[in-house]
């Protein structure tokens, strides 16, 4: 989810009304929001830095430089993991992974733990969606019981679930349990036609008639784990 958008800042502020009364929410959105654009702003110069690092020595840097433990950060490396998964899905793994890093140390008191569980659980699907690339199925199936998880404590956006619906489909999918994945599409395209994201919903059902043997199969899944438009 897209913390910039209209939806994503009522779904934040749905996570805020929980923790503090309303007559202070609309200051701390227009805080979260200003913080959130500071911190995109800043991501492509902070990830610039962290990939110039060798690749065994990235988390670690992570783990200590308080400076790229950013909503920023953590979303651009998911949306850099979708990107490189079709050509170079060890890399696109290597990134979700820092992404989930990140995920794990964003300051509290500026995200909420839901919308943290909402991230957490796109990067595990991104990790997902690239051991699939791999052919890794195992660690498709684990990345979907910990995405699964993130949702279970996340602020129940729709669109997170539809599209953790999409990668599930693609992990049955591969795993030959066509009836399943075709249901599970299903599923998806009716909370994207809840939400009113049209193009989402002919997607999820453009891949359910593919697996179906209605029309040409698409072999890339769909991007669910990237940012929300």
């Amino acid at each position: 989810m897209a913390e910039d958008d209209p939806r994503g800042l009522q779904v934040a502020a749905a996570a805020l009304l929980l923790e503090e009364d309303g007559s202070e929410l609309l200051e701390r959105l227009g805080r979260l929001r200003s913080h959130l654009e500071h911190e995109r702003a800043e991501a492509p110069e902070r990830i610039a830095e962290l990939l110039a690092c060798p690749v065994e020595e990235r988390e670690e840097r992570l783990r200590q430089d308080v400076r790229l433990q950013t909503w920023g950060v953590c979303e651009l490396l998911i949306a850099m993991s979708c990107e490189l998964r079709p050509a170079d899905p060890d890399a696109a793994c290597h990134l979700a992974a820092l992404a989930l890093t990140g995920a794990e140390r964003l300051d509290r008191r500026q995200h909420a733990p839901s919308l943290v569980a909402d991230l957490e659980a796109r990067a595990w699907a991104a990790a997902g969606e690239a051991c699939l690339g791999r052919n890794d199925l195992a660690g498709a199936e684990d990345a979907l019981h910990a995405a699964a998880a993130g949702l279970a404590q996340g602020t129940g956006d729709l669109l997170v679930e539809a599209r953790l619906l999409e990668f599930e489909a693609a992990v049955r999918r591969d795993q030959q349990r066509g009836g399943e994945a075709a249901a599970l599409l299903k599923m998806a395209a009716a909370r994207y036609c809840e939400i009113g994201d049209g193009d989402l919903q002919e997607r999820a059902l453009a891949a359910r008639e593919a697996i179906l043997g209605r029309r040409a199969p698409d072999r890339l899944s769909p991007s669910i784990a990237g940012g929300v438009s």
